[in-house]
């Protein structure tokens, strides 16, 4: 299993050097400590890298300028912070993991944050492995046997969990629209992260669908599938809101059906009014295989009711039940 490198970063020698020495007990390669702002701007990473990030808690605008930057150069990092409200501001800026470390922490509390912080990478490794192998090795040219796309609404946030969370990690890449406003995609995707089997992330506009990876569409933008060369991957827009909401499941489902055709494995969960409906209709009608909650198990029974109403549904399912149909027809 490929090693991840880490690069340390705190404004505290003695969390530097004590970190990395613990770290390296459980033979985990430190490749850099940087201990300034300045320095760690200067410093050109490579995306293999993970980013171990202590938050100061003294000035809220120097530790805002810290996350910022983690944010706006798209690395890879986990935050190391006082307080749930520092770590609940870095996961909405893009952290792959929080901990909590206080300021000064006894020994127990530090040997428990070396434990937590090993456990998470140890589960980023092993996504890693799984992504980079079988995307490497089986689809160099992007070529799924199956795509999974899911749209849902009221309840939708706890239905795909629901799913998320019995599915196995090595599935096809996951393309979720849920209408949820801006930001909250953000933090539910990280919080997903945290719990599932696979990679959650919030979409962002020219990913290249992998294995193993969730993509939840970012509110306030359209999420779609495209196809060039052979390759997959997402685009986001901002534009003009359809059936009421953006991103819209109509609009995720349409780009499904003309770009995946047979490939598509459309799930349409708990909501209400008809967003998906047309759209599920639209991947059947190409040959995807289509799924919708049942009426018993919805919070409202509304666009799966729309979408079977109308045919675009191969089977109905109680909630509970959606993972393994899943995982029979990947």
């Amino acid at each position: 299993m490929k090693k991840l490198e880490i690069v340390l970063f705190s404004e505290s020698a003695q969390f530097l050097s004590v970190t990395k020495k613990s770290l390296e007990v459980y033979n985990v390669n430190v490749k850099r400590c940087i201990n300034n702002l300045d320095d760690i701007k200067r410093y050109i990473s490579k995306k293999s890298e993970i980013f171990i990030v202590q938050i100061p808690s003294k000035d809220k605008e120097h530790s805002n300028d810290i996350i910022d930057f983690f944010y706006e150069a798209k690395l890879n990092w986990i935050c190391v912070g006082e307080n749930s409200n520092v770590n609940f501001l870095a996961m909405t800026k893009g952290s792959i993991a929080n901990i909590i470390l206080s300021q000064k922490p006894t020994s127990t509390e530090y040997k428990a944050f070396i434990k937590k912080l090993i456990s998470t990478m140890n589960n980023l490794r092993e996504i890693s492995s799984v992504v980079n192998a079988d995307y490497e090795k089986n689809h160099k040219e992007n070529l799924f046997d199956k795509v999974i796309v899911i749209g849902a609404s009221t309840g939708g946030t706890e239905a795909v969990q629901t799913i998320l969370k019995s599915l196995e990690k090595n599935v096809p890449p996951i393309v979720i629209a849920i209408h949820m406003p801006p930001g909250f995609t953000r933090i539910y995707a990280n919080r997903l992260n945290e719990i599932c089997n696979m990679y959650v992330k919030e979409a962002e506009d020219g990913d290249v669908l992998k294995y193993g990876v969730v993509y939840i569409a970012p509110g306030d933008y359209h999420t779609r599938i495209l196809k060039k060369n052979k390759t997959l991957f997402i685009s986001c827009k901002k534009e003009k809101k359809v059936n009421g909401h953006m991103p819209s499941v109509d609009v995720l489902f349409d780009s499904a059906a003309k770009n995946l055709g047979a490939k598509a494995l459309a799930v349409i969960l708990t909501g209400m009014g008809r967003d998906g409906a047309l759209g599920i209709l639209n991947i059947k009608n190409k040959g995807g295989f289509t799924i919708g909650q049942d009426k018993d198990s919805c919070v409202v029974y509304g666009m799966p009711k729309a979408a079977n109403e109308i045919g675009g549904v191969n089977i109905q399912a109680p909630l509970g039940d959606i993972a393994k149909i899943i995982m029979d027809n990947i």
